[in-house]
């Protein structure tokens, strides 16, 4: 159980929930900069012990993923109703691995074609999760989801 903001509907994950929801999540969006551009890509990953592991072709993000890099990976979830939901953000650096097989856990060769994996040494997990009350729904009468942007020091107040 996280830490609960008095002031607002929202309630800080501790550590070991945020990597309970990474552990059970199946894809993420993974944050790298490339050519000194930030990029986001959408990832499969797994979890081991401090690290999230993601695999991919080579090229493309592989060349924002060299030792040492720095990375955040991203996974969230929105409830069905659009009153709630919860995100969970790992940052760290990246570590490319050259013999992926060689730890338990990882699946089969055969498994995935993408033969690159690259290893976030986490150094940095938090996460929140949201609850609205039905008046205050992020589904408007469409059934589209409606997000609000507040700007500012004083966006929480309203």
């Amino acid at each position: 159980m996280g830490t609960k903001d008095p002031h607002r509907d929202v309630e800080y994950l501790g550590r070991s929930e945020c990597w309970s929801l990474l552990e059970r999540a199946k894809v993420g969006r993974l944050a790298v900069i490339l050519d000194g551009t930030p990029v986001i890509f959408p990832v499969n990953h797994l979890t081991e012990w401090d690290a999230v592991m993601v695999r991919c072709d080579p090229g493309g993000k592989l060349a924002g993923l060299y030792e040492g890099a720095p990375v955040s990976y991203e996974i969230d979830e929105l409830d069905p109703d659009g009153r709630g939901g919860w995100s969970v953000q790992a940052k760290g650096r990246a570590h490319p691995v050259h013999d992926p097989w060689d730890r338990a856990g990882t699946p089969e060769p055969g498994a995935d074609r993408r033969p690159r994996w690259v290893r976030i040494a986490v150094s940095d997990v938090t996460g929140r999760r949201l609850r609205r009350s039905p008046e205050e729904s992020w589904v408007d009468a469409t059934g589209d989801i409606v997000v609000e942007a507040k700007l500012g020091p004083d966006w929480a107040d309203g």
